[in-house]
Formats: C-alpha cells, structure tokens, sequence
C-alpha cells in the first residue's frame, strides 16, 4: 500500500475526530463530509471488503441515530415505558458499532 499524503493524513485525522463526537452526540455531518472525501478524492478503502462492511456500519449508525429520536420524543411526552436495561442496553449498540468500524479500519481484516 502506497503511503498517505500528508493531505490524507490530515483530513483523515480529523474524520477520526468528528466520528468519535459523533459517537458523543456532535457533529455528524463532518464525520460523513470528511469520509466521503477520504473515500472518493483519495480512493482510500476502493474496492476493499473492509469499506463496504464499514459502508453497511455507517448506514447502521445513520439508522441508530434516528432512531434514538423515537425514545426522546416518548420522554418528552412522558410516555417512556422502557426499563433501564433496555435503555443499556440500546445505548451499547452505539458502542459495538462503533468498535466494529474502528476494528475494520484500523486491522482491515478482509
């Protein structure tokens, strides 16, 4: 594998840094600005079996992050009825997400 351009690096430092506060609830669409340019101005992950995993964890967390507008609104309203497992539960989907696509960037295990 060729090495990075200092560019790459860079922008890929700070799609790092957006993702992770994405993860604290902050600055989603950095995170996907700055992947989508890692992706398709620098060719970063083309035609690995890596990035279309991680492309399918993305669309995953996309999804997790609306749907955690259902919950809120239910609070809002003074509708909840979810114990506190579920809600642990529910919230560590967001970390195992996470971990897998660190894991599939970082290890490129395919």
């Amino acid at each position: 594998m060729a090495a990075m351009s200092s560019a790459t690096l860079w922008i890929k430092a700070f799609h790092i840094v957006f993702v992770a506060s994405w993860f604290a609830g902050l600055l989603m669409i950095p995170a996907i600005g700055l992947g989508l340019w890692l992706w398709l101005g620098y060719g970063v992950g083309r035609g690995s079996g890596w990035m279309h995993a991680k492309l399918a964890l993305v669309l995953g967390v996309i999804a997790y992050h609306h749907a955690c507008r259902v919950p809120l609104r239910r609070f809002e309203q003074s509708g909840n009825h979810r114990s506190h497992t579920w809600f642990r539960i529910f919230n560590e989907t967001s970390v195992l997400l996470f971990a897998a696509t660190v894991v599939l960037v970082v290890v490129k295990p395919f």
